[in-house]
């Protein structure tokens, strides 16, 4: 009976210890409080759609990236970002904060007009803000609604 007792008592005791070296890690686990999101536009170049929040954009047409970076403990965006758009095929575009819409809404913005040439189909990209010396980033959702999708120039 004392030798089971003494068993039970070292086995609870190796296992108090593992717990606690599992808690007490000296890495400490980090958390993220900046949250980048964006959106893609027609841009005021294009007719009878002006800034209207768009996934399908014609060949030769120009859209418009948006973006906003926010600081989640206060709520508040973040003005002094680095934000640029990287698209699949590689090409980056830096993105500057300005004022837009009625309202003059603070948001990172750069233009891209679509070649004429360019691949019809879906192009990946992501926003990438870098805040403080760390990189942070938003995709849209990885469905057909939310991708960007080339579609051919209605002019050919």
């Amino acid at each position: 009976m004392f030798r089971k007792r003494i068993f039970t008592f070292i086995g609870s005791s190796v296992m108090a210890a593992a717990l606690l070296v599992g808690c007490s890690a000296t890495e400490e686990e980090e958390v993220s409080y900046i949250a980048v999101t964006g959106d893609t536009i027609n841009s005021h170049l294009v007719e009878d759609a002006v800034c209207i929040v768009n996934s399908r954009f014609e060949q030769g047409h120009r859209l418009v990236f948006r973006a906003n970076v926010t600081d989640l403990k206060t709520n508040e965006a973040i003005g002094d970002a680095k934000v640029k758009v990287v698209l699949g095929n590689g090409e980056e575009m830096e993105m500057a904060r300005g004022p837009h819409g009625e309202e003059a809404t603070e948001l990172y913005t750069v233009g891209w007009t679509i070649p004429e040439d360019f691949p019809t189909g879906t192009l990946d990209y992501k926003y990438v803000a870098e805040v403080d010396g760390k990189e942070y980033s938003y995709e849209p959702f990885n469905v057909a609604p939310s991708k960007l999708t080339i579609i051919a120039s209605s002019a050919q």
